[in-house]
């Protein structure tokens, strides 16, 4: 008897989907990937006019002051041009798809604006604004971005946009910055249309080292999100546009603000403040605004708070409301270690995180100077269940650990992402300093949260020194209830990672908890 007939195998039932659904599938692919859908089939061949998200990333950048190109070129034209091309392509292949209005989502990241990409990005923007559908997501930046942080004892080799740290002196120490963009350059400046101001169908807007001039009146009634990055403007400029968008729900402040980029100091005269007093802000993330010395926030709502940058005087935060609905706070310190003379501020700004219940803080020195005498006495996080704490490990920092253990009696979750130094050279260093020694540091204590509570911990970097292993044994010889523990290891011989591995497990007072090596 042969096999029954399956008439159904082989079926194209995706073809026989309408239109918009095959432009929202092809939404979700990379926007090359989604251009090639029209060979698929006739049935395809239209479909790109339904993809409502359009994402451009230029990876390769160009440095903006070289002049060989335009000086060698034949014809006038961008250093950027492939990637001009490439968003035009895209859209223009929407139009003759036959769509009639602007994709929902615009996305437009250069490596490095130039200025003769100006009238280009005019009329991209121009046919967006001018044809978007009832709602808009707009991200334009002319830079990337992303940050990188220094290694302790990293030459410094001139890189960076120079606003978070001096340009001409070379004695600077790498780990006393901030972090900085990849490019040592900046983008030619551009001047956003006075249009975008009052698009009432914009609900995401994410500028990115744009010259920021809004009209007197802006009228953006449904933007929820708001991304500020690298804004060379003034406080007033920001504030009037966050104040044109009355139901902010999300708003981020990156690097704005000016500098004095020949000090690497923030330029007194031109501090600013930013008031959000809306009630319906759930998220705030403020990193590197040197500048920015006062925040007035509503925080009925407000879940997610992120801070980068100096250590912040008790007035930097005016709350309207408490932080009652806190949820998750990340604390990144910029600078070479938290002095002791800035402690009993780093303390006043942490004791109003105290009813969080995820709290991450980053700095050179993991533990933030937590071990500190100064905060003896600090009250209970206890709400705290996910502790992450980020930077390089030593003595103190490890006393910084334990403590933050004792006022937090209710982790179940820690994270410890020990961050790797230049050659191995900067263990060496802090164990030569005055009381950083594993051996003078007071860790007979008892540690409740490690013996009843926490169930995972995960330890990034681990790079099995002395006081990697210090912290490992004090960590999971206690954790009595623990049920997973993972270990990123770095890059090495095999033989030295078995013997890692065998170590940790050996360590493990609870045998049935789960190792996870990476």
């Amino acid at each position: 008897m042969s096999a029954p007939t399956n008439h159904r195998c082989g079926k194209d039932r995706l073809s026989d989907l309408p239109d918009g659904v095959l432009g929202s599938i092809l939404s979700y692919l990379p926007i090359k990937e989604a251009g090639r859908g029209a060979v698929l089939g006739r049935r395809w061949r239209h479909a790109f006019a339904g993809v409502d998200t359009l994402s451009f990333v230029q990876d390769e950048v160009h440095d903006n002051n070289d002049d060989s190109f335009t000086g060698d070129a034949m014809e006038m034209r961008s250093a950027n041009g492939d990637f001009i091309d490439e968003v035009n392509a895209a859209l223009l292949s929407r139009r003759r798809c036959g769509a009639r209005a602007a994709p929902r989502t615009f996305r437009v990241n250069f490596g490095c604006y130039d200025w003769w990409d100006q009238d280009m990005l005019d009329r991209w923007l121009y046919y967006v604004l001018d044809r978007c559908s009832p709602e808009l997501h707009l991200d334009l930046r002319l830079q990337h971005a992303d940050l990188r942080e220094h290694h302790v004892n990293e030459p410094y080799n001139g890189e960076g946009d120079g606003d978070c740290y001096a340009l001409y002196d070379a004695d600077v120490p790498a780990d006393d910055r901030c972090p900085a963009s990849y490019q040592h350059y900046n983008p030619d400046e551009y001047r956003l249309p006075q249009r975008l101001f009052s698009c009432v169908a914009l609900r995401t807007l994410r500028l990115g080292a744009c010259t920021l001039e809004p009209p007197n009146l802006i009228h953006l009634p449904f933007l929820d999100t708001l991304l500020l990055s690298a804004i060379k403007s003034t406080g007033d400029n920001i504030q009037r546009l966050i104040s044109g968008c009355p139901r902010l729900v999300d708003l981020t402040l990156e690097r704005c603000g000016y500098t004095d980029k020949y000090d690497g100091d923030p330029n007194p005269h031109k501090n600013f403040t930013i008031a959000v007093l809306d009630k319906r802000l759930q998220r705030l993330s403020l990193r590197c605004c040197h500048n920015l010395v006062r925040v007035s926030i509503d925080a009925s709502e407000l879940r997610t708070f992120e801070y980068r940058g100096a250590v912040p005087s008790g007035s930097l935060l005016a709350l309207q409301q408490s932080l009652h609905k806190m949820s998750s706070c990340t604390i990144g310190l910029c600078g070479k270690k938290v002095y002791k003379e800035e402690l009993p501020l780093f303390r006043e700004f942490l004791q109003g995180f105290i009813g969080t219940r995820h709290l991450h803080l980053v700095s050179t020195h993991l533990g933030s100077g937590i071990g500190n005498e100064v905060f003896s006495g600090f009250p209970y996080f206890s709400n705290l269940d996910q502790l992450e704490l980020t930077g390089y490990l030593g003595g103190r920092s490890i006393k910084a650990v334990t403590r933050m253990l004792q006022l937090a009696p209710n982790i179940e979750i820690l994270s410890l992402f020990m961050k790797p130094s230049i050659e191995g050279r900067y263990y060496y260093e802090l164990s030569n300093e005055p009381g950083a020694r594993l051996g003078s540091t007071a860790l007979n204590v008892s540690i409740p949260c490690l013996r009843n509570r926490v169930r995972r911990i995960n330890l990034v970097h681990y790079q099995g020194d002395e006081a990697h292993r210090y912290v490992a044994k004090l960590l999971l010889c206690n954790a009595m209830v623990l049920e997973q523990v993972c270990l990123v290891l770095p890059r090495g011989a095999h033989e030295v990672q078995a013997r890692l591995k065998k170590e940790i497990e050996g360590w493990l007072v609870n045998k049935s908890a789960k190792t996870i090596f990476l």
